[in-house]
């Protein structure tokens, strides 16, 4: 089941009314949190961003979701693991930053500076069938996944299940991008981490979403809605529905639909809240989805001139004169493809580049664009 609730601003008490109702017409709180369940909280905090800004989770509905549990008599730990450095000083920044810290410890969550991590089985994985996660992740009694609505430079859309990419810490995100570079690979290795880390209920914040640039670098969507279930798949499908995204062209959707682990059709998903499907489609109506599959949809030949013509009209990363010469994105890529002369803006070599768009996404000063070529934007629309 996934439920669709109208929310119109991050006011406290409509989030927590919304949050409620969500929870409410699954079966309630009580269905996953008892006297003495560990919970673990997962928002999306991919960088220290203001709410405002929209490329985080909301403090409002975080501390909606703490009180419900502690109510319920639960122990709650809000944990995460952003791009970049994964250190206590990092991570006391990132909940200060994106006011999670004011929001959780209000409600009488722990917040995690457990760096530590654990090795999980994963049979369900088709790439990791090991791997680790974060300790309080693995730890956990039940893990309640709070996303937000957003597009991504990279897999095109990020959501539920992309959100539990943030279950691997830190830098080690890196390695997952270099050892898999194409899309299809990565998304596929995106939907094993979150089968090793199963959380009970997702949410997504669709209060004010982010399309266009996302996840970091795009505009604020204001869509005034959330929406929830205890199945993440489905709840990104009917996310996708709402922002008009093609699934055969959000590399996610379409390995999860091959896996049988989406439906191909929103009308296979059971759907109940204060908000009908055809109302919350028009909220979001207007909402930018870039889509960077251009190149293969293209089906240049695998020869000498395939590869030159997929080279000339692959999406690449540019540095704009917002560019601080910080060296931030070339510490961070997973490729080293970048290099930072001081004064000067950086330069990606693209004969390295994976189009992971890392650059884009964790640029503070939002001074990475990605730039199409006029191919590109003619196959975009195809």
């Amino acid at each position: 089941m996934v439920v669709l609730e109208s929310c119109a601003s991050y006011e406290y008490d409509a989030v927590k009314t919304a949050v409620k109702a969500i929870f409410d017409a699954c079966g309630g709180i009580g269905k996953l949190v008892a006297p003495g369940t560990k919970v673990a909280l997962k928002p999306n905090l991919v960088a220290k961003r203001k709410p405002e800004e929209a490329a985080t989770t909301h403090p409002s509905v975080l501390r909606a979701v703490v009180e419900l549990c502690v109510e319920a008599g639960g122990s709650v730990i809000v944990c995460e693991s952003p791009g970049g450095v994964y250190d206590k000083a990092i991570l006391k920044g990132l909940y200060k930053g994106t006011g999670i810290e004011e929001a959780a410890l209000s409600a009488g969550a722990e917040l995690n500076y457990e760096l530590s991590v654990t090795k999980v089985d994963n049979p369900d994985g088709m790439y990791m069938k090991t791997l680790e996660i974060l300790t309080p992740l693995a730890e956990a009694d039940v893990v309640i996944n709070l996303a937000k609505l957003k597009t991504h430079g990279m897999m095109v859309y990020t959501g539920a299940v992309k959100n539990m990419f943030g279950a691997i810490p830190g830098i080690g995100k890196a390695e997952y991008h270099f050892k898999m570079p194409d899309y299809a690979s990565f998304a596929n290795t995106v939907i094993d981490i979150f089968l090793s880390v199963k959380p009970a209920f997702s949410i997504i914040d669709g209060v004010v979403g982010m399309h266009k640039d996302g996840p970091t670098a795009g505009d604020p969507f204001e869509a005034g809605l959330l929406i929830g279930g205890d199945n993440a798949f489905e709840t990104d499908r009917v996310a996708l529905d709402l922002i008009g995204a093609r699934t055969e062209r959000v590399p996610m959707a379409k390995e999860a639909i091959a896996r049988g682990l989406m439906p191909e059709s929103i009308d296979a998903v059971e759907l109940c809240g204060n908000i009908a499907l055809a109302d919350a489609r028009k909220r979001l109506a207007g909402f930018v989805v870039k889509y960077n599959d251009d190149c293969s949809r293209l089906h240049f030949s695998d020869g000498f001139l395939g590869k030159i013509m997929s080279k000339m009209v692959k999406p690449k990363p540019v540095f704009t004169k917002k560019c601080r010469s910080c060296g931030e994105c070339a510490r961070l890529c997973p490729v080293k493809a970048i290099t930072v002369e001081k004064g000067k803006r950086a330069k990606a070599d693209l004969d390295k580049c994976i189009r992971c768009y890392c650059c884009q996404e964790l640029c503070r000063f939002k001074a990475v664009k990605i730039k199409k070529s006029p191919v590109t934007k003619l196959a975009q629309k195809l």
